[in-house]
């Protein structure tokens, strides 16, 4: 018996949230599926690095030589798996084959595409549309991470809810955790507040040098960053501190950039496209509040992410984040920008809120756990296995000439 894993996603250098889904579920899948009678495929045409191409004995890797930088889920796994099918395909990566075994089980991160139009190109909308449609068409489980995510795919696909696994997703306990927390363990990368040189460029030579307010995500529409800017504007005129954007250029950045220039505070407000794990970690413990107030999210990893490095957290309410924080973070509004400051300055101003809502997160994150994560996807995994009575050894392409 195979268990073929698409693991393209997860080989990338600088992982955003989707990325580090990939590879925190391979690295504990390897944990998980560990039965003798079944074995392992990774699929990739990039090189699996590290910890990553590290891989059990009933494990291998399979390169698929492939030059582009698209369509590699969609024609080279469809022509190897023309030749060589495994019994289960797993696609964390929400992107399937052509041509699919009979049991694939892929996962959908968000429906953000219909649910905020406006946040996505149009050749954007137009393939997620028909990517969407095809997983639900060839899928025999999809998983997705929030009770959220669930309703909105019965909402827009009409999906049978039974055919849907909710699995949510987790943080990375070894990087992010509190150092002030005596039941969290480990050393950090890195010193408090001795961010590596490279970040120190990337931020103008300068790091945040007042307490300052901090957001991990793209500088795009869909993240709401324009109203993250005006909110801290209102913060900055009665409040000495900082802002710190930490995320790469997305669709609509033409207004972020706009906005950010037209700030009576534009020399507190300090940009990083891209910032490491590990000094990102160090700043949430720096940070005096994480700010979310995205459009829409799925899950939101960076919730989990701050709370653990007991960061208190301001985000959007009514959706993903708010089943993710649950009482731990203040909720508002993230289309008025007088909700999101506010809930800042609250943050700022009372210490006792502060700390209840710390420490409420530090007792939220204790939920989630890629063990956990790990255990029930490979659950849905083994139990399609344990259904499948023709294995993928037998058989064999039928070609007409």
């Amino acid at each position: 018996m195979i268990i073929g894993i698409e693991a393209a996603h997860a080989a990338k250098d600088n992982r955003t949230g989707v990325e580090e889904y990939c590879f925190q579920i391979i690295q504990e899948l390897k944990k998980q599926l560990l039965r003798r009678d079944v074995g392992v495929v990774l699929y990739s045409h990039r090189l699996l690095k590290g910890e990553l191409g590290m891989v059990p004995q009933n494990w291998e890797i399979k390169y698929l030589w492939w030059p582009f930088k698209k369509l590699f889920n969609q024609l080279r796994l469809s022509w190897e798996f023309l030749w060589h099918r495994p019994d289960v395909f797993f696609a964390p990566g929400q992107l399937v084959p052509f041509f699919c075994p009979k049991n694939t089980v892929a996962m959908i991160h968000d429906s953000a595409f219909l649910a905020v139009p406006g946040s996505y190109t149009f050749l954007g909308k137009i393939y997620l549309k028909w990517m969407n449609r095809r997983i639900i068409k060839v899928s025999k489980i999809i998983l997705t991470s929030s009770e959220f995510n669930k309703k909105e795919l019965i909402k827009y696909y009409g999906i049978s809810p039974e055919k849907i696994k909710v699995i949510p997703l987790a943080y990375d306990k070894a990087r992010y955790y509190c150092h002030s927390d005596p039941e969290y363990s480990g050393e950090e990368s890195l010193a408090v507040g001795q961010l590596s040189q490279r970040f120190l460029t990337a931020v103008r030579n300068d790091r945040p040098t007042k307490p300052f307010i901090m957001s991990v995500g793209r500088l795009e529409a869909k993240k709401n960053t324009v109203n993250i800017i005006k909110a801290f504007n209102l913060i900055r005129e009665k409040i000495d501190c900082q802002l710190l954007l930490v995320g790469k250029p997305g669709h609509g950045y033409s207004e972020v950039a706009a906005e950010i220039g037209r700030s009576p505070y534009k020399k507190d407000i300090i940009c990083s496209s891209y910032v490491e794990a590990g000094e990102i970690a160090v700043l949430l413990n720096l940070a005096q509040v994480f700010v979310f107030p995205s459009l829409y999210e799925g899950f939101g990893l960076p919730l989990l992410e701050s709370m653990a490095r007991g960061c208190p957290v301001v985000a959007s309410g009514g959706g993903a984040l708010e089943e993710v924080g649950g009482q731990a973070a203040i909720y508002v509004n993230p289309e008025k920008v007088e909700d999101i400051a506010g809930a800042i300055s609250r943050l700022l101003n009372d210490k006792t809120l502060r700390e209840e809502k710390i420490k409420a997160g530090l007792e939220r994150v204790k939920n989630y756990s890629w063990e956990k994560t790990g255990r029930q996807t490979a659950e849905v995994l083994e139990a399609l296995l344990s259904l499948w009575i023709f294995p993928a050894s037998l058989y064999k392409p039928i070609i007409l000439l």
